[in-house]
């Protein structure tokens, strides 16, 4: 594993308000191709044209050949040939590819493995788009200005010399007057160059400021409390002009915007809304309701009062997924009325879990049961595989028997303590089953709006109605966290009939620097 570890601890520390989550750029699948078992991590360039990383790993099989292809959601020119994945030196069952990533926005990856039980394929959908700039390396600019000046001094010098010399009978001497005019032709030369670079620079930061206007940022978002009779309720609005417009051609024409497709639902809800405290001793999972999708609302739980980080997942038919990122201050919300146990809703106030003597954390829900996170002895860092390992247990100690909780085992959402990470985990990882259901369900005429959101509606709504049940009470979610500092991590299971949520923290290191 030392290659493919090399490889993922390279992920840039660089933390970005990013299109699927915040801070969280790379995206984690953990299910079936076919008749395999694959975990595929996608390293997302975070520019456009550029090359993503996907790194591929058959669990218990040994395939005969591993494919990848990336493709956008839309895209009407066919299908490009997939690469071959080659083996990763040093890291058994792991394969690599890296694909030319051309056309910003819902994109998929498409996975394929054939061996010895037949052939399989899973759709992995990435959100690419540009969230930075590239930085130019100050040595790289010294040797680009030295050779910039060295063509600069040669075309004056050159074009003096044409001048003086060119058409002088071999030995002959340059009259005074030839001298001038070659002098004076280098003074043209160079000013003409002078106005040429000051134009090229002008074009420049033109580029770059157009580029810098074009950068992937959220949704702008505002959110708000109100007393709607004994209830406080959360408001979120999405204010931003692109998706309030993004019915008026005209507009999006002239500001070069494209038009969002609707939003589709996700585990049977529009909107999966996060509410973390500053000091993150306060959190809860809400399903805001909307009738126009610009208004979001939704009766909030009893939370103690501060200031809240608002995190809001959505998916758009494309199979773009998103989370529009806000603030609220909230008043001293404990003497309120807790959420339906028996509805989707799920809140956490207090500590994470204490330490357990055997390794790992421990904590106690309502009920009595327990979740342990299983982790192991060695230190999280940024950007190494750190697949997160929960055991669920009965009062007696069983292993706990978990209900599908909005057609999952569990969820999990893990926060940095600055707000500048936050990820929506599923089993499966980092992807949304809707944003995944916009590609494997889209038709070649599937052109008209509403139609691939209908499709995954259906689709959702059967999800939702299947018996998920973990193995043993155990859940494990992949993911990789990006950058060090201090998380936290609430796991949400339901349990007895109810969403029961546990916390525990997390200290990861900075990736030991190479070269």
């Amino acid at each position: 594993m030392t290659a493919l570890r090399a490889r993922l601890l390279g992920v840039a520390a660089v933390v970005a308000l990013c299109s699927a989550h915040v801070g969280s750029p790379d995206v984690w699948y953990e299910g079936a191709a076919g008749p395999y078992r694959v975990l595929v991590y996608v390293r997302l360039p975070g520019v456009v044209p550029g090359i993503a990383d996907v790194n591929v790993q058959v669990v218990g099989d040994t395939p005969d050949r591993v494919t990848a292809v990336v493709n956008l959601f839309d895209a009407t020119a066919g299908t490009p040939p997939p690469d071959v994945a080659a083996p990763t030196p040093g890291a058994e069952g792991w394969y690599h590819a890296s694909l030319w990533i051309m056309a910003p926005g819902s994109n998929s990856v498409t996975v394929a493995v054939t061996g010895a039980r037949g052939t399989g394929e899973v759709v992995v959908p990435v959100a690419a788009v540009a969230t930075r700039r590239l930085p130019l390396a100050r040595s790289l600019g010294a040797v680009l200005v030295g050779v910039g000046a060295f063509l600069v001094a040669g075309l004056v010098t050159i074009a003096g010399a044409a001048v003086r010399e060119s058409v002088l009978p071999p030995g002959a001497s340059p009259s005074r007057r030839r001298v001038w005019a070659a002098r004076a032709a280098m003074a043209g030369t160079a000013t003409v160059t002078a106005l040429l670079l000051v134009g090229g620079r002008v074009w420049w930061d033109s580029e770059d400021a157009g580029f810098d206007a074009e950068l992937y940022r959220p949704f702008a978002t505002a959110a708000s409390v109100r007393q709607a009779g004994d209830r406080r309720v959360l408001d979120l609005a999405i204010t931003d002009s692109a998706w309030l417009r993004r019915a008026d051609t005209a507009w999006t024409r002239h500001h070069r915007r494209n038009a969002w497709s609707p939003l589709v639902s996700d585990h049977g809800k529009l909107m999966h809304l996060f509410l973390v405290r500053t000091d993150m001793e306060g959190f809860a999972h809400l399903h805001p309701a909307t009738d126009d999708s610009v208004r979001f609302t939704d009766t909030l739980p009893p939370l103690p009062a501060g200031r809240y980080r608002v995190f809001a997942d959505i998916v758009h038919e494309s199979g773009f997924a998103k989370t529009l990122v806000a603030s609220v201050e909230l008043p001293d919300l404990t003497a309120g009325t807790a959420p339906d146990p028996a509805g989707d809703d799920g809140f956490f106030v207090g500590r994470a879990a204490r330490a357990a003597p055997s390794g790992g954390s421990v904590a106690t829900l309502a009920d009595g049961a327990t979740v342990t996170w299983e982790r192991s002895a060695a230190p999280l860092l940024e950007g190494a595989p750190a697949p997160l390992a929960f055991t669920v247990r009965e009062p007696d100690g069983r292993p706990a028997v978990l209900e599908p909780y909005l057609g999952m085992p569990a969820h999990a959402a893990v926060a940095r303590d600055d707000g500048g990470v936050f990820v929506h985990l599923h089993p499966m990882g980092t992807v949304s089953p809707a944003a995944q259901a916009t590609f494997t369900l889209r038709g070649p005429a599937d052109t008209v709006p509403g139609v691939v959101g209908r499709k995954v509606a259906r689709a959702d709504s059967a999800m939702l109605g299947m018996a998920h049940m973990s193995s043993a009470g155990r859940v494990s979610f992949p993911y990789a966290f990006p950058a060090p500092g201090r998380y936290r991590i609430w796991v949400q299971v339901r349990h007895g009939g109810r969403v029961e949520t546990a916390a525990f923290d997390a200290q990861v290191g900075a990736a030991p620097r190479t070269g």
